[in-house]
């Protein structure tokens, strides 16, 4: 008796072990029912972010820091909260880039500054530093270009001049000002 009563709890654990692993191998292979992400919403966010891009070379080509990274994967865009683009190439005069909002798309090759927006280029041996003021700027990080479609404040060295739009090119260090082309210049001392 006490043979068989063994044996009928080896057949009932066997049993059990087998039919939880047939219902354990159904439910892994059954595609899980993801619910959609809302449109709009960020998949992830990411706080006190520093995002670095390097060259084939390996060389470090600019710096984004910013407060708060959120990342948008159903158009792949991330916005910023408070970001720093700093430029780190050697031959070049150093810029750097801040504002309250940013949204950086096509997969990093533009990001739209907003509000409160600050581009500096360090000074040169034969230029003074360059300081412009907007609010609203397109940077082109891999090629350092810049452009705003509305009022900017120029400053470099005692010159201050306000237009209704700008482009800037860092690499050839060429500054266009458009529309409404008001300045002052500091006399030049004899």
């Amino acid at each position: 008796m006490r043979d068989r009563l063994s044996m009928l709890i080896a057949v009932l654990l066997l049993a059990v072990v087998t039919v939880t692993s047939y219902w354990y191998s159904r439910e892994m292979r059954r595609p899980t029912s993801r619910t959609p992400a809302t449109p709009g919403t960020p998949d992830f966010i990411v706080d006190r972010v520093v995002l670095t891009q390097f060259d084939d070379h390996g060389q470090a080509r600019y710096k984004l820091f910013a407060e708060q990274l959120s990342y948008f994967n159903e158009n792949d865009d991330i916005d910023l909260t408070r970001p720093r683009l700093v430029s780190l190439q050697p031959d070049q005069p150093q810029v750097q880039a801040t504002s309250r909002q940013a949204r950086v798309t096509h997969a990093g090759e533009r990001v739209l500054m907003q509000g409160e927006v600050l581009l500096q280029r360090t000074a040169t041996t034969d230029r003074p530093a360059l300081a412009i003021r907007t609010e609203r700027l397109t940077a082109v990080p891999d090629v350092e270009q810049f452009a705003s479609d509305l009022p900017v404040l120029i400053e470099q060295g005692d010159m201050r001049l306000a237009g209704a739009a700008m482009d800037y090119d860092n690499l050839k260090r060429v500054l266009t000002v458009d529309g409404d082309l008001r300045g002052e210049m500091a006399p030049t001392r004899r």
